[in-house]
């Protein structure tokens, strides 16, 4: 198998909207003209994704050019939730780890709930990526279940239909705050020497990275890299159906 590049984009919602025209826009001109978009319908109980009418309009754009349309939880916050862990959803995850802990059948309610609104945009199902890629392992079952065929977690690619799974970490930055910046710099250099004696590399895109401009050359820089030690791009949904 041809050594693969993933670029996901996260965190799709309409107050993001710019930042992700960007990122896709600049992905583009480095050769990587299709991505896996991880759709939120209503951030942090916000507004709905797919009822503002420019925000759709680009992903119908995008879909039909070859992106994925990946379900990215539903809320992205824990309103509602337990506390659970302080580490993973507060140190972790900024208490944005929806799918931690969550009991299954709301987890379930929350799925069908994003499954409707794909169908009613005429989209197939195809992934679903957990916020923070929190999410206990038997909520695979229900997945499977609903139709979707393929999830990830923050090392691991799993195709639902067969269970097999691809062992990957994914490089991604936070900018939440300053020492984070060149933390994950560094961190990420490393990871990525290592990765390159991989078949897959994946990277994982948020809205604040573009804000940083060291971020952002450096994640354009690695994608560079990538693609000149030969890693084809390809998004989630045509990587599971090799």
């Amino acid at each position: 198998m041809d050594r693969v590049l993933i670029v996901s984009v996260h965190d799709v919602h309409p107050a993001s909207l710019g930042a992700v025209r960007a990122q896709v826009r600049d992905l583009d001109a480095l050769g990587v003209e299709n991505t896996s978009l991880l759709i939120v319908p209503e951030f942090h109980h916000g507004q709905p994704t797919l009822e503002d009418k420019e925000t759709a309009a680009f992903l119908e754009g995008r879909r039909e050019a070859g992106d994925d349309m990946v379900l990215h939880g539903y809320y992205h916050d824990r309103v509602g939730l337990p506390s659970g862990s302080f580490f993973w959803t507060r140190v972790y995850s900024n208490n944005e780890a929806e799918f931690y802990g969550i009991a299954a059948g709301e987890a379930e309610r929350r799925l069908a709930a994003g499954l409707r609104l794909w169908a009613m945009r005429g989209w197939p199902v195809g992934g679903f990526i957990a916020p923070g890629w929190l999410m206990a392992a038997e909520l695979d079952q229900v997945l499977r279940r609903l139709g979707f065929n393929f999830t990830t977690r923050l090392k691991q690619i799993v195709r639902l239909c067969d269970g097999r799974v691809t062992e990957s970490q994914s490089l991604c930055y936070s900018t939440r705050s300053w020492w984070r910046v060149p933390v994950g710099l560094a961190w990420n250099d490393f990871l990525f020497e290592r990765l390159i004696r991989c078949p897959v590399i994946r990277l994982s895109l948020h809205p604040g990275d573009w804000a940083v401009p060291r971020v952002r050359n450096h994640i354009l820089g690695l994608v560079q890299r990538a693609l000149d030690l030969g890693y084809r791009p390809l998004t989630y949904q045509r990587y599971v159906a090799l």
